[in-house]
């Protein structure tokens, strides 16, 4: 019960959110239809998941003003993602407090006993794996290749050539997040997918720029990525067998 009418929630919440009024371009005025759309269907979903009239009004009341407080205090907010990941957690955190006050004792109770049983260590470990294979892999990979960058960026032309900002660490985060996940699950074959796919992308470049400097530097940095990203999921698979 606490696990649906949660999700139940956050599904009304996104489709709000994200669907009738778009975050990103949503307008002033629209803040406050917005928050009231979300609380009148947050009201009919408690109350047809069998939540008292009382308890429902007061859950909605409380999503209602909590989303007022959180648009109004991130509206002069810088915008970024950053924002927007903090600024959805806390509906979330706002969400998951009204289901824990609408719903009856023994239904906390048994949502107690499911945590209770959670492999938190597990998590942890594989948090951790995911954790490493971001920042400091990323730093330890850009000290390897420290020797070699300025190198090989005084080469580059300020034109067509020219990346993209941070772009190049972005892919790296994104590679290592799917080489960690596909070593936690034991798919291996999944990490040769992951670097046959970023080779693919890059030949076009490797080709075009047509220096033996750029393609080793590029190798470099793809395998080093890949062995980063596989050290940290077997780090990770390793430590959550204790």
């Amino acid at each position: 019960m606490v696990l649906t009418l949660l999700l139940v929630l956050v599904v009304v919440h996104v489709c709000v959110e994200f669907y009738l009024f778009p975050v990103i371009a949503r307008r002033a005025r629209h803040v406050y239809l917005s928050v009231l759309i979300e609380s009148v269907l947050s009201l009919v979903v408690l109350y047809l998941l069998n939540i008292p009239l009382l308890w429902s009004l007061l859950g909605a009341l409380f999503i209602g003003l909590s989303s007022v407080a959180i648009s109004v205090w991130f509206r002069a907010s810088p915008t970024g993602l950053r924002y927007l990941v903090v600024k959805q957690l806390l509906h979330f955190l706002v969400l998951l407090i009204v289901v824990l006050f609408v719903v009856e004792s023994e239904e906390r109770v048994a949502a107690k006993i499911v945590l209770d049983q959670t492999d938190w260590w597990m998590l942890f470990c594989w948090g951790t794996a995911y954790l490493l294979a971001m920042k400091p892999s990323s730093a330890a990979i850009a000290l390897l290749l420290q020797n070699w960058t300025d190198e090989v960026t005084s080469t580059e032309s300020s034109g067509t050539n020219k990346p993209l900002k941070d772009a190049g660490a972005y892919i790296g985060y994104f590679e290592r997040i799917l080489i960690v996940t596909f070593v936690l699950w034991g798919q291996l074959p999944g990490v040769a997918l992951v670097l046959a796919a970023k080779s693919v992308f890059r030949f076009g470049d490797l080709k075009d720029h047509g220096s033996r400097m750029f393609t080793e530097y590029v190798m470099l940095g793809t395998f080093a990525s890949a062995l980063f990203g596989i050290g940290c999921g077997l780090l990770g698979g390793y430590l959550s067998k204790f």
